[in-house]
């Protein structure tokens, strides 16, 4: 019975890394400094980025703030309005307007309503 040995892949790499030179994987000065721009490339970009999204928050926070005031304007007058016909003498003068007129003694009616002897709220039994 023969036993079939194949290299694991991290065992075949580490393996062929031992056979390469011993400078073959260092980057030297020209290549950390490559590194440190693309880095500091990176890191600007993100902060841009960053900036911009803070800068636009706060124009659309800006617009909803001077929104809320003018809304707050408007119920206002609304509220002013409201108050204005809601006075008797206003009402009054709209009746008169329509051709409404007071009720005399004799259009006026009274209607009589007997309420049952039992309790109106239901009960429990």
């Amino acid at each position: 019975m023969a036993i079939n040995q194949r290299m694991l892949p991290l065992y075949a790499a580490r393996l062929r890394r031992a056979q390469l030179p011993v400078g073959y994987f260092k980057l030297g000065e020209t290549g950390l400094l490559l590194g440190a721009v693309v880095v500091v490339c990176l890191l600007s970009i993100l902060y841009l980025a960053q900036t911009g999204r803070v800068a636009s928050a706060g124009y659309r926070l800006q617009a909803l703030e001077q929104e809320h005031i003018e809304l707050l304007r408007e119920a206002e007058q609304y509220e002013f309005r409201i108050a204005q016909a809601s006075r008797l003498d206003v009402i009054a003068a709209r009746a008169e307007q329509l051709g409404l007129r007071p009720a005399s003694g004799s259009q006026l009616q009274y209607a009589t309503i007997e309420l049952p002897t039992t309790p109106a709220v239901a009960s429990k039994r």
